[in-house]
This record gives C-alpha cells, sequence and structure tokens, in this order.
C-alpha cells in the first residue's frame, strides 16, 4: 500500500514546501476568487486524484486531503514567516479534494498504473 502512496506522500512534500515560502509583498485582492485560490484548488485537487489510487474508498482522499490543508494553514500561521492562516484557502483545498475525487474515474483508464 505505501508504494501506491508514495506519489500522493512526494506531492504532498511538494505542497509543503511552497506553503513554508513568504510571500512578503504580494498583495492579494479582497475578492474570494483570487487565482491563488485557483493555485489551492489545482494542488488538493492533484493530491487527492493520487491519494484516490491507495484507497478505495472516494471519501478517504478528500478527508485525508481537507486535513492536510488545514494543517498546513495553521502551519503557516505559527511557523512560516510571512504566511498566515486563510480560511477560504482551507475551503479551496476542500474543492480541490472534490475535484482530484471526481476526475480520477474519468482518467485512471488511460494509465494502467492506476487501475484498481
Amino acid at each position: 500500500m505505501l508504494k501506491c502512496l508514495l506519489p500522493a506522500l512526494f506531492w504532498a512534500l511538494i505542497i509543503l514546501f511552497l506553503s513554508a515560502h513568504p510571500q512578503i509583498g504580494i498583495s492579494k485582492p479582497s475578492w474570494l476568487l483570487q487565482p491563488d485560490k485557483f493555485a489551492h484548488a489545482g494542488a488538493y485537487a492533484l493530491l487527492s486524484f493520487l491519494l484516490q489510487y491507495g484507497f478505495k474508498q472516494a471519501y478517504v482522499p478528500v478527508i485525508l486531503g481537507t486535513i492536510y490543508g488545514i494543517t498546513i494553514e495553521f502551519l503557516q500561521q505559527a511557523f512560516f514567516y510571512g504566511r498566515q492562516l486563510d480560511v477560504f484557502d482551507m475551503l479551496a483545498n476542500l474543492v480541490g479534494c472534490l475535484i482530484g475525487v471526481f476526475v480520477f474515474p474519468c482518467f485512471s483508464p488511460y494509465f494502467p498504473f492506476m487501475r484498481k
């Protein structure tokens, strides 16, 4: 099972690395649909897509990905300089996880190594 989860673990480390970098000097618009939210949704869609390969139930990648995204947001607030907690980032992470789970069945037939 760990072999099935290695791509997801690798991608989770990349998300952590990118989340740890400060974003000083980058102004954010006040509206909800920021480009940042699309980046969050895309990153977590890929994470849940990769997690889906390791789990049979679709809800497990959504739960794990969302918990990971929430944890990253709290880590940003507590430990990463120049970063702060954003509830809308958490929401974008959840939406991305849902997208990844719904996309998995569409693309898994094209990747033989992802067939269950």
